[in-house]
C-alpha cells in the first residue's frame, strides 16, 4: 500500500465556530466529568496542543482532537490552535485510526469499526494495519471479531456490561451460539435480585466445555466430505480454530466450532454404522427418561464394559466373558465411538452373584443433585461471609507463622481468580474497562497502612472459598483459627490470704459451775 504525501498547510488559530466535528472519527464515547474537567484546565491554561484539522469547503473538518473540541466549546473558547493538513478521506481516516490505537481510553468497539473502515478502502490488509498502528496482527484480528457480535451482545459490551475479555470470547462463536455463551456471562444466586457478572475464565471454561469440540476426538474421519456434502471435510472447513491461527491463538489444537455440524457428522457415521451391521448393539453412557430412549437402547444398567488391558502395562488379565461384544455409543459422552460391553444379566464376570435392582428415578436423582447444589452455594455463602469478617478485622501485622501460611496459600491457590475476586468487589466506572491485575496495583497504592496486611489475606485466601473436598486440605478453616485471637482466659486467683490474728475469736470461760 502506497499512501499519498501529506501536505501541510501550517499552524492558525481558528474560530471555533469554524470547526466541524469529523464523521469518521471512530471514537463515540466521551465521559462527560473528564470532558468538564479538561474544559476547566482549558479555562485556566487554554489549549496547549493544537487540534489537526483539514479544509472542508469553507469550513475546517476535526481530524484528530474530538475531545478537545468538545472540552473547547463547553470552555466557551471563541479560537482555537490548529494544525491545518491538505488530506484526502483516506489518509484522514489513517490518522484518526492511529491516533486513537494510541490511547488508552479509547473502546475497544469503537478501535474495531476504526480497523474496518479502513481496511474497506483499496491496499489495506490487516498486515498493513498492524504496521502502521504498532499493534500485532492478532491484536488487529481480534479486534475486528468484535463486529461479529450480535446486537444483544455489541450493546451490552459498550455499555459495559461485560469486560473486552467476555467479548473476545464470544465473538468467536456462531450467532446461535453466541447468544446462548452471553446467558452464561451471568449468575444469579438465591440472594441476588440481579444476576451478577463471572469472571471471563468461567466463560472460557463453559465454552471450552460445550462448544468447542477437540477434532482429535471426533468419532468420524475429519478428511471424509460425504458426511456433510454442504460443509465438506472438516480440514477445510473455515469453522475450526486451526483455520485462522491469529485468531485462536491462545487455543491449543484444532476444534469445531460448528456444534450443529459437528452432530449432523456423529449423526451420520452412527448411521453408516448401524446400517453396514444390522447387529450392532446401542448404548447410552448417560441416564436418560424411558420416552427419550431410542429403541433397543441399553442403559448404563444394563451393561458392563469389558475392560482389556494394554500390552506391556502389566495389568492383570480379566477371565473370558462369552457374551461380550462391540456395541456404538449413540448417546452421551463419546457418542460415535465403539466400545466392548458385556449385557448378559446373568454374566459370572461381571455380574457375580448379581441381583437386579430398579434403576432410581430419574426426576428424583435430578431433585436430589438439585439439592446438593443448593447445600454446597450455602456452605459457600457462609465461608464468603467468614472470609469477609476476617479480612475486616485482619490484624495489621503478622507473626512469622502467620506470614508463612498467607504466602503458602497465595502459591498454592489461584492468584487470578483471587485478583479478579479483588476487581470485581472494587469495580466502578474507571475500572471496568481495566485488567484485573492492573485495579489491583492501583488499590494498592491508596491504602492506608493498617490495611495492607488485610488485602494481602484476601489475595491469599479468595481462590480457597470454595467448599473443598473431602481429601483436600481447609485453607480456609486454618486462616480462621489462625487469625482468630481466643479470648484470654483470666488464671484463677488463690484465695486471699487471712489475718487469723484478726479473725481470732477469743472463747468465752464456761459459766458451768465446778462438779
Amino acid at each position: 500500500m502506497h499512501t499519498a504525501a501529506i501536505a501541510e498547510s501550517g499552524y492558525r488559530n481558528l474560530p471555533l465556530s469554524m470547526l466541524d466535528e469529523s464523521s469518521t472519527n471512530p471514537r463515540r464515547t466521551f465521559e462527560p466529568t473528564k470532558l468538564v474537567e479538561l474544559a476547566q484546565s482549558l479555562t485556566i491554561h487554554g489549549l496547549i496542543q493544537p487540534i489537526t484539522v483539514r479544509p472542508k469547503g469553507e469550513r475546517f473538518e476535526v481530524v484528530a482532537g474530538a475531545r478537545r473540541f468538545r472540552a473547547a466549546q463547553i470552555a466557551d473558547l471563541a479560537d482555537v490552535p490548529t494544525r491545518i493538513l491538505e488530506l484526502s478521506d483516506e489518509q484522514t481516516i489513517e490518522i484518526q485510526i492511529v491516533e486513537n490505537a494510541q490511547r488508552q481510553d479509547v473502546h475497544p468497539y469503537e478501535e474495531a469499526t476504526g480497523y474496518q473502515r479502513l481496511l474497506d478502502f483499496p491496499g489495506y490488509d490487516v498486515a498493513a494495519l498492524a504496521s502502521k498502528c504498532g499493534k500485532s496482527q492478532s491484536h488487529i484480528y481480534a479486534r475486528l471479531s468484535l463486529l461479529q457480535l450480535i446486537p444483544d451482545v455489541a450493546d451490552a459490551f459498550q455499555q459495559e456490561r461485560i469486560t473486552a475479555s467476555h467479548a473476545n470470547l464470544i465473538a468467536r462463536l456462531t450467532p446461535e451460539q453466541q447468544a446462548e455463551a452471553f446467558k452464561n456471562c451471568f449468575r444469579k444466586d438465591w440472594q441476588d435480585k440481579e444476576g451478577h457478572l463471572l469472571p471471563a475464565k468461567h466463560l472460557a471454561a463453559w465454552i471450552d466445555t460445550n462448544l468447542y469440540l477437540a477434532l482429535a476426538e471426533a468419532p468420524f474421519p475429519t478428511d471424509d466430505p460425504t458426511l456433510n456434502a454442504e460443509a465438506g471435510a472438516c480440514l477445510t472447513c473455515p469453522r475450526r480454530t486451526g483455520f485462522n491461527t491469529q485468531l485462536f491463538a491462545d487455543v491449543e489444537a484444532d476444534h469445531c466450532l460448528d456444534a450443529a455440524c459437528y452432530g449432523s457428522k456423529v449423526a451420520a457415521v452412527i448411521a453408516r454404522e448401524i446400517a453396514a451391521n444390522p447387529g450392532l448393539v446401542q448404548i447410552s453412557t448417560e441416564w436418560r427418561p424411558a420416552n427419550e430412549r431410542s429403541a433397543g437402547q441399553l442403559l448404563p444398567n444394563d451393561y458392563r464394559r469389558v475392560q482389556t488391558p494394554k500390552e506391556g502395562s502389566g495389568e492383570a488379565t480379566q477371565p473370558v466373558c462369552s457374551h461380550a461384544t462391540t456395541a456404538i455409543i449413540t448417546y452421551g459422552d463419546s457418542i460415535g465411538k465403539r466400545l466392548p460391553i458385556c449385557a448378559a444379566q446373568e454374566c459370572p464376570v461381571h455380574r457375580p452373584r448379581h441381583t437386579v435392582t430398579p434403576a432410581p428415578d430419574f426426576e428424583q436423582r435430578q431433585q436430589e443433585a438439585l439439592c446438593e447444589r443448593e447445600e454446597r452455594q450455602q456452605q459457600r455463602d457462609k465461608r464468603e461471609k467468614a472470609l469477609r469478617a476476617l479480612i475486616l478485622r485482619f490484624p495489621s501485622t503478622a507473626t512469622e507463622q502467620q506470614m508463612r501460611f498467607l504466602l503458602k496459600a497465595l502459591v498454592i491457590g489461584d492468584l487470578e481468580n483471587s485478583l479478579e475476586r479483588v476487581a470485581a468487589r472494587l469495580d466502578d466506572d474507571q475500572t471496568v474497562n481495566m485488567a484485573s491485575d492492573d485495579v489491583c496495583a492501583e488499590v494498592i497504592d491508596s491504602l492506608m497502612p493498617s490495611s495492607l496486611m488485610g488485602f494481602l489475606a484476601e489475595l491469599a485466601l479468595g481462590s480457597h472459598v470454595d467448599v473443598p473436598q473431602p481429601e483436600e486440605r481447609d485453607l480456609l478453616k486454618e486462616a480462621l483459627s489462625l487469625f482468630t485471637a481466643p479470648k484470654p482466659i483470666l488464671p484463677l486467683l488463690p484465695p486471699k490470704a487471712t489475718n487469723k490474728r484478726a479473725l481470732k475469736i477469743p472463747t468465752k470461760k464456761s459459766s458451768r459451775p465446778k462438779a
